[in-house]
């Protein structure tokens, strides 16, 4: 039973506790609902409202704030011990509650810790401080990513927090004008995809749940300025895609999705449904933010913001305000399934989701007993291994006069002036507590290593006459930046560096980023540039040590100079459908080039595979200057049953000289769509049926190749078939097989043309649904090969059937299965093995291959080519005959 369908009904219903009949639902549904929304509240301790929202209205998800956890300072029982059951005790209540109430799962509880300058719960004291993303990024070791990620989910869990909305799959686009965002991992879309995939994996190896976030990755403002779907699909969608294809747990929209008219929600149904749902393939919990669509934020229309974003395809929705709003927006749901605007069997796949994402995450035993007694010795360890992390993380952008180590340019009675911007602490400060300057362990750390160390901090307001005085005294200078191209008074940082650095004249300047990394990337007037991406503590003292001489700094940059061209930027191609008078030689030339040393095929034999009018469609992209073909995708349709067809991505190849150029990616959507806009098709399969290429995609292809297609949506099962050989010169059937069958009046022969419409019954009523089987057999009449029929009979009929074939007959599979006549031209083949329902378990399969084998040697064949079998049938039938494994596929499929 998927939902919460379990839960007592010993609550009254809440539209009865309303006292009216407008939101009437059924108590089933009702509960479902609840289990549709994610709530927030404040206070440290459960207040009245979120009660009432758990037991009446039966949420199901929480969101915790700062507001929700105690102040670190207050939270210490004695010095430099953390008591950390505050929390715990919150989230255990919240759960009993849930218990009491008769809930089947546990509540989801979740918390904005995307780590570095998002860190809702790791401040250093209560719990560690982890780098941030864009940290992670310049390390360029995603391993890094994995392990600061477990490490986050166990604290979270400790204290009973089983959701982390993170990590954030933003791609930096420096050319929107928005600046680099330091929650992201950097610019490219591939690296971004890697460290999130690693980020995501360790929350999940920790013991909860990710959230990706924010889909799609862009603001519409990028789609105005000319950038289509398709551009976005080699760009923002990446690590998206890469993040479906490594198990995504959640994902949350981007209010850019309502951004431009909050009554028209056709984009963002396009983006969740098309784009997310069917090219993506993903199949888990949407979750979109209500109070922060327009509709709400505009003009307070809870009721149009929920029911809205239900209707776009979330499966979550956030109501991030009051408990009246939250009320409200429960309210409207109700009354939009009352009215049949929102179906209850939508209710039903979305409740249903969000049950096997708590199913999967989630136990009673673990929600009411967290342990939040290990957090001081994780806390001992973590801190060890996010040191460590910034440590490899701090880049030194530029040092184009050599300033760096700073000590070799001063002596003991020098002074260096430290200048760093007013902003706001990384974390709260306790009331009663007055906020406490971010910059002072900077100034530490580098009073530790030079005893003259002025710092000074500077406001909007600019330089004053203490700034000049101290600047005339200094013998070097250290000028600090925080998101200087973001700031609502954007350019006084940068106005000040200019004005600072023109004052130093010769003196050394060295210029550190704290956060975002462009604030002086494209200014290369500042020719000492490092870049910390965060200023906490351990960030700001590497930054000493790394000033001064004490530490190396490994540390890549993970974004682009604006204005320099980046060579990785993936292009888009135009793709052409295939034509055989203008193509074949040419794609055999490329075959021949990408898979020709493995399995050779020429021309005349790709020209039969991929030769299928009615059934086939293929797809190239070519050298707009040579016309050189570069790459092809093939696709086949085969029918399933009445109006009911199957797709194949049958093949996919690029030119070894000119892939990672976006090729094969605009070959394999355009590929796919195709596929997914012809009627009748249910599902698409990577490999083919008839004909045969290949059935799955082979598992000795490099990883990289494998790691592409799961990075586009593929779904990677454990889930095998293999193609098998066997040298027949000298083979003999072991007695046992045939003798007894012959015993009982079952005899084996070739089809006789009066045989044949009783065939084809047979194939009909026992295999009538295995895609192009009983075609198989029908054409055999056509090509006059009724012969290559192997029968096994009785005085009750046919009771089992088998192909076999030759490379130079004209039986149909000879056509669509190449190995066999690859392997020699004296290899024959066999296929379509069928036995009757009622005549399994007795033999009669492997007999009929034992007929089948001595048939093909009566011909004069030495070699026999089995495909398409699975590992029960290869380890039960065919080995214990002497067939061995000539090629092994992953069975991959994706519905439409």
């Amino acid at each position: 039973m998927s939902g919460d369908a379990s839960i007592a009904t010993s609550n009254v219903d809440p539209h009865q506790r309303q006292g009216s009949t407008e939101f009437q639902i059924d108590n089933e549904t009702a509960r479902r609902v609840g289990q549709m929304v994610l709530l927030n509240f404040k206070g440290c301790s459960v207040s009245k409202e979120i009660r009432t929202m758990i037991e009446t209205y039966y949420v199901g998800n929480i969101m915790l704030s700062p507001k929700n956890i105690q102040a670190a300072a207050m939270a210490k029982v004695a010095d430099d011990i953390l008591d950390a059951s505050q929390l715990a005790n919150l989230t255990k209540e919240l759960q009993k509650i849930a218990q009491d109430t008769g809930y089947q799962h546990p509540l989801m509880i979740g918390i904005d810790q995307e780590n570095g300058m998002i860190s809702r719960f790791g401040d250093g004291i209560r719990a560690t401080h982890f780098p941030g993303a864009m940290t992670l990024g310049a390390t360029r070791a995603p391993n890094q990513a994995f392990e600061v990620g477990r490490a986050t989910a166990k604290e979270l869990a400790a204290v009973g927090i089983n959701w982390n909305f993170a990590p954030v799959l933003d791609v930096v686009n420096e050319q929107d004008g928005t600046g680099a965002s330091v929650r992201s991992f950097g610019d490219d879309p591939q690296n971004v995809g890697r460290f999130g995939q690693a980020f995501s994996e360790g929350l999940r190896a920790g013991g909860i749940a990710s959230c990706a976030k924010h889909f799609p990755g862009t603001s519409k403002e990028a789609l105005s300025m000319g950038r289509t779907i398709e551009e976005l699909e080699a760009t923002e969608l990446v690590p998206f895609r890469r993040a479906v294809s490594s198990g995504l747990d959640s994902v949350k929209l981007s209010s850019s999705l309502w951004s431009d008219n909050p009554e028209d929600p056709l984009y963002a149904k396009f983006m969740v449904h098309d784009v997310l749902r069917r090219q993506i393939g993903y199949e888990g919990v949407v979750l979109g933010n209500c109070t922060d669509m327009p509709c709400f934020r505009e003009k307070s229309n809870i009721a149009q913001a929920t029911v809205g974003a239900l209707m776009t395809g979330c499966d979550m929705v956030m109501v991030l305000h009051n408990a009246d709003t939250q009320r409200r927006g429960i309210e409207a749901i109700y009354d939009a399934v009352r009215r049949n605007d929102i179906l209850k069997s939508e209710i039903y796949r979305a409740s249903g989701r969000i049950s096997l994402l708590k199913e999967h995450y989630l136990s009673w035993k673990m929600a009411l007993s967290p342990n939040s007694h290990i957090l001081p010795s994780l806390i001992h360890d973590h801190q060890i291994l996010a040191r460590k992390v910034y440590e490899t993380a701090i880049t030194v952008v530029r040092d184009e006069n050599c300033l760096l180590p700073l000590n070799h340019k001063l002596s003991a009675a020098d002074t260096v002036l430290l200048l760093a911007p007013v902003v706001r602490p990384l974390h709260p400060t306790p009331p009663g507590e007055l906020p406490t300057d971010p910059f002072e362990p900077l100034g530490r750390a580098l009073a530790r290593r030079h005893s003259r160390i002025r710092h000074a901090p500077y406001t909007i307001q600019g330089l004053t006459p203490l700034h000049t005085t101290l600047m005339k005294r200094a013998s070097a200078v250290i000028f600090v930046t925080v998101n200087a191209l973001q700031t609502p008074q954007q350019g006084y940082q940068l106005k000040m560096a200019e004005e600072v650095q023109h004052m130093c004249a010769s003196k050394p300047f060295v210029a550190i980023a704290a956060c975002d990394p462009y604030d002086l990337l494209s200014a290369r007037t500042f020719g000492t540039y490092l870049c910390t991406y965060e200023y906490s503590q351990a960030a700001l003292e590497t930054a000493a040590a790394v000033i001064f001489g004490e530490r190396h700094a490994p540390g890549a940059l993970p974004v682009g100079t604006p204005g320099v061209p980046v060579r990785r930027q993936q292009k888009q191609w135009f793709v052409e459908v295939w034509e055989k008078r203008k193509d074949l030689y040419a794609s055999a030339d490329l075959w021949k080039d990408c898979l020709g040393r493995k399995w050779p095929l020429d021309a005349s034999t790709l020209s039969t595979l991929l030769d299928r009018p009615g059934y086939s469609k293929h797809f190239v992209v070519r050298n707009p200057v040579t016309d050189e073909l570069l790459g092809l995708a093939a696709t086949y349709t085969i029918m399933l049953g009445p109006n009911q067809m199957i797709g194949s991505l049958a093949l996919l190849m690029v030119r070894p000289t000119h892939r990672n150029l976006g090729i094969g990616l605009s070959l394999h959507d355009v590929a796919i769509r195709h596929l997914s806009l012809t009627p009748g098709i249910a599902s698409i399969q990577l490999g083919s049926i008839f004909p045969r290429l290949f059935p799955g995609l082979p598992v000795d292809i490099p990883a990289d190749d494998s790691a592409w297609f799961a990075h586009r949506g593929w779904r990677f099962e454990e889930k095998y078939v293999y193609d098998l050989c066997m040298d027949i010169d000298s083979w003999a059937p072991p007695e046992t097989i045939l003798g007894p069958l012959a015993a009982k009046g079952i005899s084996f022969n070739r089809c006789t043309p009066e045989q044949f419409e009783a065939l084809i019954d047979f194939e009909m009523k026992n295999f009538g649904t295995y895609p192009g089987w009983v075609e198989k057999y029908q054409t055999l009449k056509d090509t006059d090969d009724i012969a290559d029929a192997i029968l096994a009979t009785s005085r009750d009929g046919i009771l089992g059937a088998a192909l076999v074939f030759s490379p130079v007959s004209n039986n149909q599979m000879s056509k669509d299965i190449p190995w066999p006549k690859m392997m020699g031209e004296r290899n024959g083949g066999l296929a379509c093995v069928s036995v009757g329902r009622e005549f399994r378990g007795q033999g009669l399969g492997l007999a009929l291959i034992c007929a089948s084998i001595l048939e093909l040697k009566s011909r004069g064949l030495k070699g026999c080519f089995v495909d398409w079998v699975d590992l029960a049938e290869f380890e039960g039938t065919y080995k214990q005959l002497g067939f061995q494994q000539w090629g092994k596929y992953r069975e991959i499929w994706r519905r439409i």
